[in-house]
């Protein structure tokens, strides 16, 4: 019959059985560890901590603890160790410290400290591991959290799209980055133009491209991906304010511009004359006949022969010249710095670009239009008055024809 004292000593037997010396416990451990005596030695590291540091164990066992330790940390940190084996209760606690590589990188450290009693004397006991990559990404968080918030606040998309391009740069192991929008326009870059190695969508066509020096880490290649994901939200709100401020001042069937780009332009024309002493032209265009189109083949094929006149209308003027959709089938142009016989050739340009056959859905149209031009440097009003007048005589007179007035 087992006794307690009888059971007590078989546990004891039992957990004999498994004490190891204390080097493989520290052999075991997860994490770094270092050993410094209270002369300021090294006496041990594990495995690990060769692979943190880069020493071999034979090298730097017996070397001053502060071969570990970045020279500009070295006075503090040698400060604080030499405190902590003076203490009477010794202090263990955890911290971030700085490391030095033999390669002369530094790392940062979160280590315990703690001081361990042994037969030849205390040692510094010093067990952690390399947070440099944990502390990386929680920067690259805020800095992804600080330029999202800044990108729903309407931060301009060119500001964010160049602190994008720079913060993987900076943040990764990345030699080059670049925003090229649709068109082909680069956007924002940083660094040299290489081959890309990773393509990333922003959009209807828009591409961050990244060159990298290696391979990145999920983490990493996530943090890109959401970079990409913001600067895609900022495109596509800029194009979309872009969208409602080209919308608001445009015909939405032809693009052209609407009577109220039309007023501005015209305005703006108006005051440069009045300033140089030229004359600013209003011609007005009144399809002739465009009514049996709408009756005879269909709205749809009225709205194509109107944007494709607008498109004729667009080549027949000067680049700096206004053309307009002023409601129906009347378009208006304005010119800058007309006189009579200019005007006239003005306007006949347009007559010949509206009379050529225009073919929609099988159906080839011949069309004329009765232009009314009004020149002046006075009022707005007045000018676009005096152009629909003559068109309208045009017009009266059988159409196809061109009536100035002055």
């Amino acid at each position: 019959m087992n006794t307690p004292d009888d059971q007590r000593r078989a546990a004891r037997r039992s957990s004999d059985e498994y004490l190891v010396a204390p080097e493989a416990i520290l052999e075991g451990l997860p994490d770094a560890v270092v050993a410094t005596a209270r002369d300021e030695r090294i006496v041990f590291v594990n495995a690990l901590a060769e692979e943190l540091f880069g020493h071999p164990r034979a090298e730097i066992v017996g070397q001053p603890v502060q071969t570990l330790w970045p020279e500009r940390e070295r006075e503090r940190y040698t400060r604080n160790m030499r405190h902590y084996f003076a203490v009477e209760h010794p202090l263990r606690f955890t911290t971030e410290v700085w490391g030095l590589r033999r390669d002369g990188s530094e790392f940062v450290g979160e280590m315990s400290w703690g001081i361990v009693e042994t037969a030849a004397g205390p040692l510094l006991l010093a067990i952690g591991r390399d947070i440099s990559e944990r502390r990386a990404g929680e920067a690259r968080l805020r800095a992804l959290a600080d330029m999202g918030e800044r990108a729903l606040a309407g931060a301009d998309p060119g500001d964010l799209a160049a602190e994008a391009v720079e913060l993987l740069c900076k943040t990764l192991p990345v030699a080059a980055a670049h925003v090229r929008l649709a068109e082909g326009a680069t956007f924002a870059t940083a660094g040299p133009v290489a081959e890309m190695d990773l393509r990333l969508r922003l959009g209807a066509g828009d591409e961050l491209l990244v060159t990298l020096e290696r391979r990145l880490t999920d983490e990493q290649l996530s943090f890109a991906h959401a970079v990409a994901h913001t600067l895609a939200t900022a495109l596509e709100r800029r194009r979309g304010e872009e969208r409602m401020r080209h919308d608001a001042v445009h015909d939405s069937l032809t693009g052209l511009a609407n009577r109220t780009l039309l007023r501005d332009r015209l305005d703006v024309a108006l005051a440069r004359s009045q300033r140089d002493g030229s004359a600013t032209g209003v011609m007005f265009v009144d399809l002739d006949r465009f009514k049996h189109i709408n009756d005879d083949y269909g709205h749809a094929a009225g709205d194509a022969v109107l944007v494709e006149v607008g498109r004729r209308l667009l080549t027949a003027v000067r680049p700096a010249d206004t053309v307009a959709r002023f409601g129906g089938d009347e378009f208006v142009v304005v010119c800058e710095a007309l006189d009579e016989g200019s005007a006239l050739a003005s306007g006949q340009r347009l007559q010949d670009a509206v009379r050529l056959p225009l073919t929609v859905e099988g159906v080839t149209h011949h069309l004329s239009a009765s232009i009314g031009i009004a020149l002046g440097a006075g009022s707005a009003d007045r000018l676009l008055g005096d152009a629909d007048a003559a068109a309208y005589r045009a017009k009266g007179n059988g159409g196809g024809r061109i009536v100035l007035v002055r």
